[in-house]
């Protein structure tokens, strides 16, 4: 009988001590990263992690491996681009994280601004005639239209300034930009003149993406537009032949926003 009686109290011992593991192994699973969004946030450099741009808490291997996470191309200096939960979503899978595991606050869509690397004096002084004189980023040749730009395509240098606001933009900001028209020798830089090179081109095949909180659905499709990270372009289902808007997250992947468009 105390033979019986150890036993069973060893065995009891043991279950406890098993469940008592097992419930710490699925405390620790269901701990989750928090990544709390902001509504606006500024940026520097060509890309978009995740730790630059959002406040991230929880076990501290599993932060870094959020942190690191790339959300695409940041947006040029002077300009903006808007990233959404459902784009962060995305990048978490494809970089092998379970979004699951990520308890997202703060807002759903964070308005992101590029802002200069090196910021340039903004004004160096008068010229003779009264008009103002800044340095800006010109051509050192003349470029044609549909050229990517490189180090030595551009220089800075400092020119009067007798209407309109000047681009100061540093030459960092432009390399790797393409011309959207032909630039002559001399000329300044600035929106009206180079543009982002698109990640995707009409033509292209991509995946169509329809995200909500407990489905993901996915459609191979063809781009019927062109555009960069963010931009809304349209796409047409291949299988369906029916044709939706979607956002841009990547150079495979459009999204689709299921409240304002049906599922492909």
């Amino acid at each position: 009988m105390n033979r019986k009686r150890i036993l069973r109290i060893l065995v009891l011992a043991f279950l406890g001590a098993f469940l008592l593991g097992s419930s710490m192994v699925c405390s620790a699973e269901e701990e989750k990263v928090i990544v709390i969004l902001p509504e606006s946030v500024n940026v520097q450099g060509p890309e978009l992690l995740l730790g630059n741009i959002a406040e991230i808490t929880g076990p501290e291997e599993m932060v870094s491996k959020v942190a690191a996470i790339n959300t695409g191309a940041a947006p040029i200096s002077g300009s903006s681009r808007r990233l959404t939960k459902g784009q962060i979503e995305v990048r978490l899978r494809q970089g092998g994280l379970d979004p699951k595991k990520v308890e997202f606050q703060g807002t759903t869509t964070v308005q992101v601004y590029g802002v200069a690397l090196n910021s340039m004096a903004a004004e160096v002084n008068q010229a003779e005639t009264g008009f103002p004189i800044f340095e800006v980023v010109v051509a050192t040749a003349d470029l044609p239209r549909g050229h990517v730009i490189s180090a030595g395509d551009v220089k800075v240098e400092s020119q009067e300034f007798r209407s309109g606001q000047p681009d100061l933009r540093s030459v960092e900001d432009f390399v790797g930009l393409r011309t959207s028209r032909h630039v002559l020798s001399g000329s300044s830089l600035t929106s009206l003149n180079v543009q982002a090179i698109p990640i995707v081109e009409r033509g292209a095949q991509v995946t169509i993406l329809v995200q909500t909180s407990s489905l993901v659905v996915s459609a191979p499709g063809i781009a019927r537009g062109t555009g960069g990270v963010g931009e809304v372009i349209s796409v047409e289902n291949i299988l369906s032949k029916q044709v939706v808007s979607g956002e841009i997250i990547d150079a495979q992947t459009v999204q689709v926003n299921v409240r304002g468009s049906s599922a492909p």
